[in-house]
């Protein structure tokens, strides 16, 4: 709430700006990683029932999930290696940086909730079948739960990363006050 405050409200001019440097660099190579990690588990996880000739049609909306994933991964990966590659930023930037990584936090959250929310209807139907529809839909076969099972591993991986997002945000702009206050100090 500080940040969004100080840059609706701060004029622009009075001298040269400081230059901070970048307080969240080792934490946004591991972002970085994890992003990488969660775009090879959503695309393998995505090619499986291709791969694997799953034929149960109250998994198969999970699959539209794990593409969004993937593309929200990639995504990802390409905005923290542009944050990564700044070693130097005026407060201005860094405060825009804090807030574009929390808001890409929300966003990351609310694709997992939907990944949740699709996962707990397909539970809910396959738990649900009785024994004639169960031989139609192949929803018992092993490669049904395989899928699912790994579905709901990419979603615990997704929560995990979205929630270090809005952690790393959150020292992003703890850093740049803290290089603020030393800059007072010093002048």
């Amino acid at each position: 709430m500080m940040m969004i405050k100080y840059i609706c409200s701060k004029p622009t001019g009075g001298g040269p700006a400081p230059l901070i440097l970048n307080p969240v660099g080792k934490w946004v190579k591991a972002l970085i990683m994890l992003h990488i990690l969660l775009f090879f588990a959503a695309s393998i996880t995505f090619v499986f029932p291709s791969v694997g000739d799953l034929f149960c049609p109250d998994l198969l909306l999970n699959v539209n999930y794990c593409a969004a994933c993937s593309v929200v991964a990639f995504a990802m990966t390409i905005y923290f290696s542009l944050l990564y590659c700044q070693s130097w930023g005026t407060e201005r930037e860094w405060a825009s940086a804090s807030l574009i990584t929390m808001a890409l936090a929300i966003a990351d959250m609310l694709a997992a909730g939907w990944g949740i929310v699709l996962l707990v209807e397909s539970s809910a139907s396959m738990t649900d079948q009785d024994s004639e529809t169960e031989m139609n839909y192949a929803c018992s076969d092993w490669k049904a739960y395989l899928f699912y099972y790994a579905t709901a591993t990419l979603i615990s991986i997704h929560v995990i990363i979205a929630l270090s997002c809005a952690v790393v945000s959150i020292i992003l702009a703890q850093g740049v006050g803290t290089q603020l206050e030393e800059i007072r100090r010093i002048v």
